[in-house]
Formats: C-alpha cells, sequence, structure tokens
C-alpha cells in the first residue's frame, strides 16, 4: 500500500512541477513579446523621424536654392513609392517591365569568353617581328 502512496505522491510532483514549467514558459513568452513589441515600436518612431528628417531636409535645399531639383516637388523618399497604389493592380516601380526571355531546351547554353592567359599575352608582346 505504501508503494501506490509513493507512487502518487511522485506522480503529483511531477504534475505540479510540469504545471511550473509551463506557467514559466508562458511568462517568458509574455515577457519576449512585449520586449519585441516595445523594439518594433522603437524601430517605427526612429523610421519616422528619418523620414521627417529627409523631408525638413529637401525643403531646406529647395528653400536655400541649391537643390538641382527645380520642380518644387518634394522628393520621394526610400518609403514612399510614387505611382505605387494609384491603379487597381499596379505594379511597383520596382517590379521587372519587361518578361524574361524564354529558354530553349534545344539551344545550348552559351560559353562565356575567357581571358587570354598570362603566356599568350606575353607571347605577344615579345613577337619578334
Amino acid at each position: 500500500m505504501t508503494d501506490i502512496a509513493g507512487m502518487k505522491a511522485e506522480l503529483d510532483g511531477l504534475v505540479r512541477e510540469q504545471a511550473d514549467r509551463r506557467a514559466l514558459r508562458e511568462q517568458q513568452g509574455e515577457e519576449i513579446k512585449a520586449r519585441s513589441h516595445e523594439y518594433m515600436t522603437k524601430q517605427v518612431q526612429a523610421a519616422e523621424r528619418y523620414v521627417t528628417h529627409l523631408r525638413e531636409v529637401a525643403q531646406r535645399k529647395t528653400k536655400s536654392g541649391w537643390s538641382t531639383d527645380r520642380s518644387g516637388q518634394e522628393p520621394a523618399s526610400a518609403f514612399d513609392d510614387p505611382g505605387y497604389g494609384d491603379e487597381p493592380g499596379a505594379a511597383p516601380s520596382f517590379a521587372p517591365t519587361s518578361t524574361p526571355r524564354p529558354v530553349s531546351r534545344e539551344e545550348p547554353p552559351r560559353r562565356a569568353r575567357r581571358a587570354p592567359s598570362a603566356e599568350a599575352e606575353e607571347d605577344e608582346f615579345n613577337n619578334p617581328w
């Protein structure tokens, strides 16, 4: 009878340990999620400050007259893609404009020209006639 009571106590201890580990794992997950959210929020704020700074610099250039862009429009930044989304189904400006040439299976692949060897170049310069 004591064997059963001992096994039951050991099983209860294992169940308790498993529950404690699960709670710890969940707590660590929440902490990681909170830290990553805070980090991403800071990254977004830094990116917004950078874009604002770039726009201010562009405006100062235009106002002071040393900008090469005379259109009076604000130059596009890396975060703004003019023309993207103007039309439904429009491709982004970085999308390829032409389709790649289809490869024929019968046509052998072209080989790249090899550079002449150092000996061949030496022979050309040491030519006696």
